[in-house]
């Protein structure tokens, strides 16, 4: 049974996978280590398909959104959005549980200014 929501992967998101598979690789990790990675993110990306909700809500009211966390192994904490309207869930970032993920997610687009000061 097909719930017909679909997972869509922030650039942010894109970015944590490629430094966390450059951190593999860096302390040469098989690649059954990689592929254990890659099936524990698929694992969670199924369930939010079932599920959406069932993650925990962040409760802080600097946020815009309403983002919410889970668990991917013992490492990990994968932070994403449901747009009901849309019918997806929006992976933001995928972060060591260690981090300050409070700095780390990012509401607004990151804009640059070339003039010098």
């Amino acid at each position: 049974m097909s719930s017909g929501i679909q997972i869509e992967w922030s650039d942010a998101f894109q970015e944590d996978v490629a430094a966390i598979i450059h951190y593999l690789e860096y302390q040469y990790c098989s690649e059954s280590q990689k592929r254990k990675f890659f099936e524990k993110l698929a694992n969670v990306e199924t369930r939010l398909t079932i599920f959406p909700l069932m993650g925990m809500v962040l409760q802080d009211s600097k946020y815009s959104r309403e983002y919410r966390k889970v668990r991917i192994g013992k490492a990990y904490l994968v932070f994403y959005e449901v747009l009901v309207d849309e019918v997806k869930v929006v992976l933001h970032r995928i972060l060591a549980q260690e981090q300050n993920y409070d700095v780390l997610i990012r509401e607004d687009t990151v804009s640059y200014n070339n003039e010098k000061q």
